[in-house]
């Protein structure tokens, strides 16, 4: 059996490259900026999957939207054709001189306020955190002081503090 010495020798060397090699990565080891550069690449790396992924996420197509029919709409469907004229539909238009229908129904807001000095019992259960008996309780103390005079007046009213007040401020009126 003979031994080639070229092939020792080639032998020799990558076993003298990977001595180095193995030297060159414990040098890096142990510089102190090793581990934060390692992190902000790993980051980086991370960032690059999750744009891949987002990118692929966006080819796929969206769903489309439900489409909701109001009551006006509904029942003009279902009124005989000789009705179905009259019935107003959410596509019609009011004349521009009219001002807007408001369903007093709902909860009060800025466009819809209360008045403290003329609202039912109806109307201030449309007030946030306002419940029969403190409606109740609201149209006594009208009564007992004829009028509001200033909106701070509602909290004689037992359950109504600062934090109600600031809430009902906007949307309640005197007159």
């Amino acid at each position: 059996m003979t031994v080639n010495p070229d092939r020792t020798a080639q032998m020799h060397v990558s076993t003298s490259e990977t001595r180095v090699s193995l030297g060159f990565f414990r040098q890096i080891a142990a510089n102190r900026w090793a581990k934060p550069v390692l992190r902000l690449l790993s980051i980086a790396l991370a960032l690059v999957v999750l744009a891949a992924i987002g990118s692929t996420a966006r080819a796929v197509p969206q769903t489309v939207a439900p489409v909701v029919i109001t009551s006006a709409e509904a029942t003009s469907s279902i009124a005989p054709a000789s009705t179905a004229s009259s019935v107003p539909t959410a596509t019609s238009s009011a004349p521009a001189t009219s001002p807007p229908v408001v369903d007093h129904t709902k909860r009060a807001t800025v466009d819809d306020p209360v008045t403290l000095n003329t609202a039912t019992l109806d109307d201030l259960q449309r007030l946030p955190g306002i419940g029969p008996k403190r409606a109740t309780a609201i149209l006594q103390l009208r009564q007992k002081l004829g009028r509001f005079r200033q909106v701070e007046d509602l909290m004689r009213v037992k359950g109504v503090g600062r934090a109600t007040l600031k809430k009902l401020r906007p949307i309640v009126r005197l007159d």
